[in-house]
């Protein structure tokens, strides 16, 4: 996937984000249910009444549906006999392909793409994006025979590094995807990948790294450091996100205590990153109204590290929630 970290070496097929392809056949198809009620004859309140009463039941179970499903179509659970000469690595990088493409964009929201920036502050710009995670390690792939259409399940990280109102920004986002793959005249076309959730969906187990802890800690030690000396009138961007009150000048931040002392990391096999999680000390000191003035803070975090060829990568530290 072009310049993608992260990415596994092609002939193992891996893209947002090395590649083991793990594709499952088998199961049974869930329909779409459909709810048959019939009404009574009108002219009476009693009538009336039930009728309200069926739509009020058809409503009910629509929204428990909404939230069952995430308020997406669950993907399929059944698998069609593929097409003869069609293999998991070619519709995987057929995936990938097109998961590079959308990696590439500018655009804070590309066509056909699974990822997209809501900004409600301002104009964005100088948007890059970075797919974390082996996107087509583990992948589900079923295969529509009606359709002539390959679907494929995967997890990909977005990273999502922007400027708003001269403000540099950025987005981390874990997320499930489903590109639709279709099978024309002997060759795969990517329609589109879309951002998905639903429950019930087949579960992606990407395979632990077995990252060793000291150049984890190293890195995660030096992005403290670069948080801190960053850090002007708030934390930088993937930075733990704290400021001092508005119009406060000459502010100095300094990082107490050891970040690392009880830290302990996690592999998240949906996503194929590590989650560190410890607790971080700083200090902010600043004039305001002409009076020297300080805050202290100490609280837990969350930072989420991407294992890549290269060595472990530090995507974001933010507060434990």
């Amino acid at each position: 996937m072009g310049d993608q970290v992260g990415y596994a070496e092609r002939d193992q097929a891996n893209a947002a984000r090395d590649a083991y392809v793990n594709c499952t056949f088998n199961g049974s198809r869930v329909g779409d249910d459909q709810v048959a009620a019939e009404s009574p004859e009108s002219g009476s309140g009693a009538a009336a009444t039930a009728t309200g009463g069926g739509i009020g039941v058809i409503a009910i179970l629509g929204i428990l549906a909404y939230f069952l499903f995430g308020g997406n179509e669950p993907f399929p659970t059944e698998s069609d006999p593929w097409p003869d000469g069609v293999t998991q690595q070619a519709v995987a990088a057929a995936a990938s392909d097109w998961l590079d493409r959308c990696q590439k964009s500018d655009s804070p929201s590309p066509a056909n793409c699974p990822q997209s920036l809501v900004e409600t502050s301002g104009n964005v710009s100088k948007v890059h994006w970075t797919f974390y995670g082996n996107p087509v390690e583990a992948v589900v792939i079923h295969y529509n025979e009606a359709e002539t259409r390959f679907d494929v399940l995967g997890t990909v990280v977005v990273a999502a590094d922007y400027t708003v109102r001269k403000e540099s920004r950025r987005v981390v986002t874990p997320m499930k995807y489903w590109a639709k793959v279709h099978w024309v005249d002997g060759r795969l076309d990517v329609q589109e990948i879309k951002e998905h959730s639903a429950l019930g969906d087949p579960e992606i187990a990407k395979q632990d790294p077995k990252q060793a802890w000291d150049p984890v800690a190293a890195k995660l030690k030096d992005a403290f450091t670069q948080c801190v000396r960053g850090a002007g009138s708030g934390m930088p961007a993937g930075c733990p996100d704290w400021r001092p009150p508005s119009g406060a000048t000459k502010i100095e931040w300094s990082l107490t205590g050891d970040p690392l002392l009880t830290a302990r990391a996690s592999f998240d096999p949906k996503f194929g990153i590590l989650h560190v999680k410890g607790t971080y000390g700083l200090t902010v000191r600043y004039k305001s109204l002409g009076s020297a003035k300080g805050e202290n803070r100490t609280t837990n975090y969350d930072a989420i590290i991407a294992p890549t060829p290269t060595g472990p990568v530090v995507l974001e530290i933010k507060e434990a929630i």
